[in-house]
C-alpha cells in the first residue's frame, strides 16, 4: 500500500466532549458533596441544640441549689400590671425596653423575671463562730452567741444573690440581629441572665449598719427601696460619685455568656413590624397552692380549763405566701362563706357575694403597727387619723348594739404570710373608733351582787368612757358568735387587802378556776357562753371576791380608788367554721427556664424548655 506523505492521524477530546465532561463532573461532585454539606450543617444545627441543652441544665442545676438553701426569699410577685405601667413603684416585675421593626422604642413590664434571696449563715470548720457565706469572714464573733453554733445552714445570712434578666450591655439599645430586620451582629445586645451578690446592709465608720446606698436608694422612711423595675439602667449618680447602673454592674455577672442566645421570645406583627407579644424564657415563680385546708393551732385550753375551745389560729402547710392569696372561711355547712379580696390596694375580709360588713385587714395593721392597741404605745393624734378597719356597705359602722343590722355579721381576722397563719385573736378595743383609748374601764361600785352573794362584772356592757358620740360598745354585743381568746384578759384594780382609810394600789388580778370561788385581788371568767340570759352563763362574766369592801375615794392623778382597767381579746370564728387558703408560696418556686439559640445555617430558632420545682428547705418562717 501507498503511503500518502508523512500525515499522522492523532485523536483528541473535542471542546464539545470537554464540557459535557465538565457537566457531567459537577453533577457528581453535586450529588456527593450536597449530602455531605447538609450533614455538615445538621451536625451543627445538632451542636447547637446540645449546647442549648446544657446551658439550661446548668443554669437549673446551679439556680435550683442556691434557692434550695436560701435562709429567706423575698415576694417577687407584686405586679402593679403584668404587661404595661406607665409608673410602677416598689414593683417587683422588670423593665425592658424593645424596638420594634419600625424602630419605635416600647417598654414592657414582665414579672417573675427577678428573684431576691438570702443566702444563709454557715459554721465554720472548727465549729466555732459564723461565717460570712461568701467571702469567709467571722462577722459573729464566738464569744457573742450563746450556746453552739447552728449547723450549716440554718440561720439567715447577710448576703442576698439576685438572678434577674437584663440587657447584654444596660448601656445600649436591646438588638438581635436573628429576630430584627436592620440589626447586625455588631450591634448585638440581646437580654441574658445576671447573678448579682450584695449586702442590703454595710457597715459604716461607726460600726453601724446602715443601707447600701450605693445599689439602692431610699424610701421615705429612710429603708432600701429593693424592688425598681429600672434598677440596672438607671443612670443617675449614687452617693459615692458613680451612677447606680456602674455600682450594679461591679457586683453582677453575666451567667448565659453564649454567643446569640436571647432570653426574650419577641412576636412582630408580620404586616406592620409593631411588638405583639413578649415573653420572658426565664421565670421564677412561687409554688400554686389551691384550695390548702388550714390546721388549727390548738384545739383546748387546759390551761384556762377550756377543754374544747374555738381555735384562735390556723396555719396552712406551706409559709411564705406570695401576692396574690386568698382566706375562705366557710360557716354553717358552706352557707355563709366570708373570703378575702383586694378592694383598691386594701386587703379585706368580706361575707358572700353581697360584699358588706368588710373588715379591712391592711388598716387593722396599720392600726396595730402604729401601736394603736396597746395603751403604752397609744397616741391618740397619730391613730385618729389612721382609717377605720371596720366597712359597713358604703361607709363605716354604726357601732350600735340597738341596730336593725347588729349584732353584726363581721368576721375579723389578720393573715401573716410568712408563717402562713390565719389569726381570728383580736383585741377587743379594735371595735373603738380610731384613737380612742385602748382599755375599758369600769367602777367597782356599778358591779352587781346576785342573789348568792356573788359580785360580778358583765363586760358586755359599755365602759364609763361611753358617749352618744363615740359609741365605746363592747364587741360582745355588737359582734355576733363573738367570744373571748381564752387566756387573753387583763384585769387591774385596786387592791383588795388595802386597809380602809388608805388610798389602794392599783394592782393585777389573778384568774382562778371555775371551781375555786373567787379571793382578794382574784376572778374568775366565762369565755364562751349566751348573749344573754342568766349572768353566770353570759359571755364576758367575771366574778370578784364577794367580800369585797369597795372603796371610795380619788387619787391625786384624778382616777377613782374603785376604778378597774380590762383589757382582752375577741374571736368572731366558731368550732365549726372551715378555713381553706389559695396562695403562691415562696417556700417552693417553679424554674422555668428556655434557652432560645438560633440556626448558624438558616437562622432559625431553636428553643429547649426545662422546668423543675424547687423546695426552699431552710425558709425561716
Amino acid at each position: 500500500m501507498k503511503e500518502i506523505g508523512n500525515t499522522k492521524f492523532r485523536s483528541a477530546f473535542t471542546l464539545v466532549e470537554l464540557l459535557v465532561a465538565m457537566a457531567i463532573t459537577a453533577v457528581m461532585l453535586g450529588l456527593l458533596l450536597g449530602p455531605m454539606l447538609q450533614s455538615f450543617n445538621f451536625t451543627r444545627r445538632v451542636q447547637r441544640v446540645a449546647q442549648a441543652q446544657d446551658t439550661a441544665r446548668d443554669l437549673m442545676e446551679t439556680i435550683s441549689r442556691e434557692i434550695a438553701e436560701a435562709a429567706y426569699v423575698f415576694d417577687n410577685s407584686r405586679v402593679l400590671n403584668p404587661l404595661t405601667t406607665s409608673n410602677p413603684v416598689n414593683d417587683a416585675t422588670l423593665q425592658f425596653t424593645l424596638v420594634d421593626q419600625r424602630g419605635n422604642a416600647v417598654t414592657f413590664y414582665l414579672p417573675y423575671t427577678k428573684i431576691d434571696f438570702v443566702l444563709p449563715e454557715r459554721a465554720t470548720a472548727n465549729g466555732t463562730g459564723i461565717t460570712d457565706p461568701t467571702d469567709g469572714s467571722d462577722y459573729v464573733p464566738p464569744d457573742q452567741r450563746v450556746g453552739k453554733p447552728p449547723l450549716v445552714p440554718v440561720l439567715a445570712g447577710r448576703t442576698i444573690v439576685r438572678y434577674f434578666v437584663a440587657r447584654r450591655d444596660p448601656s445600649r439599645p436591646y438588638s438581635n440581629r436573628n429576630e430584627q430586620l436592620l440589626a447586625t451582629a455588631a450591634l448585638d445586645n440581646p437580654y441574658v441572665l445576671w447573678r448579682a451578690q450584695f449586702v442590703l446592709y454595710e457597715r459604716n465608720g461607726n460600726g453601724q449598719y446602715v443601707p447600701n446606698t450605693k445599689l439602692f436608694k431610699l424610701d421615705a422612711n429612710g429603708q432600701p427601696i429593693i424592688d425598681e423595675p429600672w434598677f440596672f439602667y438607671d443612670t443617675s449618680t449614687a452617693p459615692n460619685g458613680k451612677s447606680y447602673m456602674q455600682n450594679w454592674l461591679e457586683v453582677s455577672r453575666p451567667v448565659t455568656e453564649v454567643q446569640d442566645i436571647d432570653l426574650l421570645n419577641v412576636r412582630y406583627d408580620q404586616r406592620t413590624g409593631q411588638i405583639v407579644q413578649v415573653t420572658p424564657l426565664i421565670q421564677f415563680l412561687p409554688g400554686l397552692v389551691t384550695d390548702d385546708p388550714a390546721v388549727p393551732n390548738n384545739l383546748d385550753e387546759a390551761a384556762n380549763e377550756v377543754p374544747n375551745a374555738i381555735p384562735a389560729a390556723y396555719t396552712t402547710k406551706k409559709g411564705g405566701w406570695s401576692s396574690p392569696f386568698m382566706v375562705t372561711v366557710y360557716r354553717n355547712g358552706f352557707s355563709t362563706v366570708y373570703m378575702t379580696g383586694d378592694v383598691n390596694g386594701q386587703l379585706m375580709v368580706a361575707r358572700g357575694a353581697s360584699d358588706a360588713f368588710r373588715f379591712n385587714i391592711t388598716a387593722y395593721q396599720l392600726m396595730q403597727s402604729a401601736g394603736c392597741y396597746e395603751e403604752g404605745t397609744w397616741n391618740a393624734g397619730v391613730c385618729s387619723n389612721l382609717p377605720d378597719p371596720w366597712i359597713q356597705g358604703s361607709g363605716s359602722w354604726e357601732r350600735n348594739p340597738s341596730s336593725l343590722d347588729a349584732p353584726y355579721p363581721y368576721m375579723p381576722f389578720d393573715v401573716d404570710p410568712r408563717s402562713g397563719t390565719v389569726s381570728f385573736s383580736i383585741p377587743a378595743v379594735a371595735v373603738f373608733r380610731p384613737g380612742e383609748r385602748p382599755v375599758f374601764e369600769y367602777l367597782a361600785r356599778n358591779t352587781q351582787v346576785d342573789e348568792s352573794g356573788r359580785r360580778y362584772l358583765l363586760l358586755s356592757e359599755p365602759d364609763i368612757n361611753n358617749t352618744a358620740s363615740n359609741n365605746r360598745q363592747s364587741p360582745l354585743r355588737l359582734l355576733q358568735t363573738v367570744s373571748i381568746v381564752p387566756g387573753s384578759e387583763r384585769i387591774w384594780g385596786p387592791d383588795q387587802t388595802t386597809p380602809p382609810g388608805l388610798e389602794p394600789r392599783m394592782v393585777p388580778y389573778t384568774r382562778v378556776p371555775w371551781n375555786v370561788t373567787p379571793g382578794p385581788n382574784q376572778y374568775r371568767i366565762n369565755y364562751r357562753g349566751m348573749r344573754n340570759g342568766q349572768p353566770t352563763l353570759q359571755t364576758g362574766y367575771v366574778e370578784f371576791w364577794s367580800l369585797w369592801q369597795v372603796p371610795s375615794g380619788t387619787r391625786a392623778d384624778g382616777t377613782p380608788y374603785d376604778l378597774l382597767r380590762v383589757t382582752y381579746a375577741i374571736q368572731a370564728n366558731s368550732n365549726d367554721d372551715v378555713v381553706k387558703v389559695d396562695y403562691m408560696t415562696r417556700s417552693e418556686y417553679t424554674l422555668a427556664i428556655s434557652v432560645k439559640l438560633y440556626d448558624p445555617t438558616t437562622g432559625d430558632p431553636l428553643l429547649t424548655s426545662l422546668t423543675t420545682q424547687v423546695r426552699v428547705r431552710n425558709l425561716l418562717r
